[in-house]
């Protein structure tokens, strides 16, 4: 199972051709000649990011984003677009802890609470864990658009700088939902993410490779024609890293020339600048692959780490007695093949090699961006817990200092007594806990603490309300693994922003329509013997609280 944080951030993509912002002045003036004055409008920076984490269900989940606008706060008939055009097609289980610049816009100075985000809806592709690719003629997009609130307003000031960074919530139950004759139901699911150490807290984020062609070069920064159409000015310093790919050596800010296809990483500065991290360059068309990705094996007898990348299959790094290890970038693991042991898959790792183009390619040095684990919670204590892994040995994690915990979705709501959260962790029958934790490296222990635990919904099959919803909660029944009928009860929530999703697909001959159902017409449509799938979350008082309810109708 590859564990997952799921969370999509919504950095922008770099496919920005040329941003257009013709806006009407309102009002008028007029010169001694009578001459209309027209007064430019006063503008600020914003980037616009897009992040996700892995899936354990999808290897892809593949979109072109269309456009991107900005409401402005006092009159939503202001709408801005901050993107538009069709960008690369982006692979959302692909941006954990990395992020892909769509766009850093020039926007109208102002206050800005809402963004709409619209994708292709014939662009989707979504491939299953398994390498499975779902027909297109099963994909059914409801609604190609999505308008977020955000969570913090964005400030646009002159001359200034800031970001938005969205999440496509891929680990929502209802961002993909399988239906009964076995067609899948996307429906976007994206939230704001504020960044609360603003733009410095933007400039902690790797952002995702870029290729492209330099155009121009300046004393300290090129010109970028990115192989997704915009262009970008990239800012170098002595701590840049080059490789030559046509010398198979080090390089130099001088092998940066017009006509150079360049492979590059980037990070975005507090005052919205781009400055090179690292770049491979060549005089000719540059391999499809990037040194960064997900590990999905690792492969302890041959010495290996295979890491999903932008290629069709997994890439095999071969790891040396000289290749270092560290964690986000300054934490030493140590050096050589032994420190193997230690990463398993899910890991998001950068990866340095000696030669981009040897086959395999060796490790020089592997920086861990971002160590999960993740599944079944099979047992937890006051000072411990363990994630099951069927196919590996059990992995147990202590608590690190500070430790939190909460239910998928509800961040703001989190929890630190690791005693409740043990409390939480019981099953029944085929429901069980899930989780998903980010780790942190203790070098006392020379192991993997977890400094956060957020419960993930637990998805169950298909089955019937089998008594009809009442009172805050209702009866379900499915059948198990054990091929045997087991029956739960499953409480609602009515609060206020704490409530489940409740939505009806309705099949009328080929066509699939997705309704939300309001809370007061639960008691109306959530009763026995509708066609159901629900996802559960576990509370510590041992009951089961429903995530998400979809009803059938049609099917």
């Amino acid at each position: 199972m590859r564990p997952s944080l799921r969370t999509l951030s919504l950095l922008a993509v770099p496919a920005l051709t040329g941003l257009a912002l013709t806006l009407a002045c309102g009002g008028s003036s007029k010169s001694s000649s009578d001459t209309p004055s027209l007064v430019a409008p006063v503008t600020g920076g914003a980037a616009i990011i897009l992040t996700d984490a892995p899936s354990d269900q999808w290897s892809a989940v593949e979109v072109v984003v269309t456009k991107v606008t900005l409401l402005n706060k006092t009159d939503h008939s202001k709408e801005v677009v901050a993107f538009e055009g069709t960008s690369a097609k982006i692979n959302l289980v692909d941006l954990d802890s990395v992020g892909e610049l769509l766009a850093t816009a020039q926007l109208p100075v102002g206050t800005y609470d809402a963004v709409r985000v619209t994708i292709d809806p014939a662009s989707v592709n979504l491939v299953t864990a398994g390498g499975v690719t779902i027909p297109s003629g099963q994909i059914h997009v409801q609604g190609a658009s999505v308008l977020v609130t955000l969570s913090a307003d964005l400030v646009v000031t002159a001359a200034g700088s800031n970001a938005v960074q969205l999440d496509f919530d891929l680990g929502h139950p209802l961002f993909l939902v399988q239906l009964p004759n076995g067609d899948w139901a996307l429906n976007l699911q994206v939230k704001h993410r504020p960044n609360t150490n603003g733009m410095m807290g933007m400039a902690q984020l790797v952002l995702r490779h870029r290729r492209g062609t330099v155009t121009s070069v300046a004393t300290s920064s090129f010109q970028l024609h990115t192989d997704t159409g915009n262009d970008l000015t990239v800012h170098v310093d002595t701590n840049a890293w080059f490789w030559n790919v046509d010398t198979k050596a080090l390089g130099s800010f001088g092998g940066l020339t017009a006509g150079k296809n360049v492979l590059m990483s980037l990070r975005l500065q507090p005052d919205g600048s781009l400055w090179l991290v690292r770049a491979w360059y060549s005089a000719s068309a540059l391999q499809e692959w990037t040194p960064e990705g997900h590990v999905t094996s690792v492969d302890l007898v041959g010495k290996r780490l295979l890491v999903s990348t932008n290629a069709a299959a997994p890439r095999a790094f071969a790891i040396d007695t000289d290749t270092t290890f560290t964690f986000q970038g300054g934490q030493s693991l140590g050096t050589g093949q032994a420190i193997l042991s230690n990463l398993w898959t899910g890991f998001k790792v950068q990866i340095e090699v000696k030669d981009p183009l040897a086959a395999p390619m060796h490790a020089k040095s592997v920086d861990i961006q971002r160590a999960v684990d993740g599944g079944v919670l099979k047992t937890a204590t006051a000072t411990s817990f363990t994630y099951q892994h069927p196919q590996a040995a059990d992995r147990l994690h202590a608590y690190a200092s500070p430790f939190s915990w909460w239910y998928l979705g509800f961040p703001g709501t989190a929890f630190s007594s690791a005693g409740t959260f043990a409390a939480a962790v019981a099953g029944a029958g085929d429901v069980k806990s899930q989780g998903v934790s980010d780790l942190v490296w203790n070098s006392g222990t020379s192991a993997w603490d977890a400094s956060n635990a957020i419960f993930l919904p637990v998805n169950l099959p298909q089955g019937t309300i089998s008594s009809s919803y009442n009172g805050g909660q209702l009866g379900f029944t499915f059948v198990n693994s054990a091929n045997a009928s087991q029956a739960i009860t499953v409480t609602l929530n009515t609060t206020v922003g704490a409530q489940p999703s409740v939505l009806e697909v309705v099949k009328q001959g080929s066509v699939v329509t997705v309704v939300p159902i309001d809370l007061i017409a639960w008691g109306t449509k959530l009763v026995a013997p509708a066609k159901v799938r629900v996802a559960v979350v576990p509370k510590p008082d041992n009951s089961f609280a429903a995530y998400a309810v979809v009803v059938f109708t049609g099917f």
